[in-house]
């Protein structure tokens, strides 16, 4: 089988390897799709080394069909389906996972990290992840919309962190794929309205579609149309959803009282600072909250919504590249000339 395998910052290689041999409990999975995030990008790039071991088969973002198992398989689980892969094994027992924390777990091990993922033409999948219930059926759903339900359910980690469910109004600062997947996940969730703002024309544009009542370009009048759009009460949610300070500090002052800021996309520099005037916060009573990877409940939760076709997500799929062409595919994402972009492990 071909699989890329990451042995350095800037060194990804496309190898042949033979298909994982099965321990009892294991299963075996064949790729169908694979999706490369801004997280690969920085990973491949060398901007992010925590948790990343060399060399690594990369890809946390994927859909897979069940080919061959060791054991019992989950129940709702079968040989033949289609299934999409919750990335995270928690240890359990760290202070994060006591404490209800276990997607920000201080000793997990990851798909695409530690553990081979995605970007291969198959992967084994421990006995520990099978027992976990990290496979989890997409039904009839495409294989790129199952690879997606691991992002749509980062968005939905932030938007519940964020209490964001029946807000009077949102802002979504950044409109690539993510952004887009925060307006849909919104819509789902009962948010009555959702401005949006990016610099991209075409990107508003899908924002527009995607279910955003108010599209604009960033500039010195962009916070006073939204603070008109919501007759003056100000933003109750607002997701920043590219890793720039500049998705918040223009809009610090639409902030409605009471209102949640999600810092929701991961940033490049380690010392990145957001500046928010302390007594703001004190006397706005704003709430600032992060929001990192996904929990196995949020994962089956969006799963759910995209089995179902609640959520219709296939058209946030761009070009998938074949896996030959791996480095390739995390240019053209790092790009963002397109939607998310993903490797065809048998293309």
């Amino acid at each position: 089988m071909k699989q890329a395998v990451l042995h350095a910052p800037l060194d990804l290689k496309v190898e042949d390897a033979d298909v994982p041999a099965l321990e009892s409990g294991d299963v075996l999975l064949r790729v169908e799709s694979a999706l490369v995030c801004g997280t690969d990008v920085r990973i491949f790039e060398g901007r992010k080394k925590r948790n990343v071991t060399y060399p690594t088969v990369m890809g946390h973002e994927f859909s897979a069909t069940v080919v061959d198992s060791a054991g019992v398989l989950p129940d709702g689980v079968s040989e033949g389906a289609l299934v999409c892969v919750y990335p995270l094994l928690p240890c359990g027992e760290c202070v994060a996972c006591t404490r209800d924390h276990p997607n920000i777990c201080r000793n997990r091990v990851a798909f695409g990290y530690q553990l081979a993922g995605g970007f291969s033409q198959y992967v084994r999948v421990p006995a520990a992840a099978v027992r976990a219930g990290n496979l989890v059926p997409v039904g009839t759903a495409s294989p790129g919309a199952g690879a997606l339900v691991e992002p749509l359910a980062c968005a939905y980690n932030g938007q519940r962190l964020a209490s964001a469910a029946g807000a009077p109004s949102m802002l979504v600062s950044g409109c690539g794929p993510l952004g887009l997947m925060h307006i849909r996940l919104a819509r789902q969730l009962g948010v009555q309205r959702i401005a949006a703002v990016d610099p991209i024309e075409q990107r508003r544009a899908a924002a527009a579609t995607s279910g955003a009542e108010l599209t604009l370009a960033p500039g010195e009048d962009a916070a006073r149309q939204v603070l008109d759009w919501t007759g003056g009460a100000g933003v109750d949610v607002l997701v920043m959803a590219v890793g720039r300070t500049d998705a918040l500090h223009p809009y610090l002052g639409v902030l409605a009282p009471g209102a949640r800021v999600s810092v929701f996309a991961g940033f490049s520099g380690e010392g990145t600072a957001l500046e928010i005037p302390a007594n703001d916060i004190h006397y706005n009573e704003w709430t600032v909250v992060g929001a990192s990877s996904c929990r196995l409940d949020d994962f089956q939760q969006v799963a759910g919504l995209v089995r179902s076709g609640a959520l219709q997500v296939d058209d946030l799929v761009g070009a998938q590249l074949p896996i030959d062409e791996a480095v390739g595919a995390i240019e053209l994402a790092a790009s963002g000339r397109d939607m998310r972009v993903g490797i065809a492990p048998w293309a």
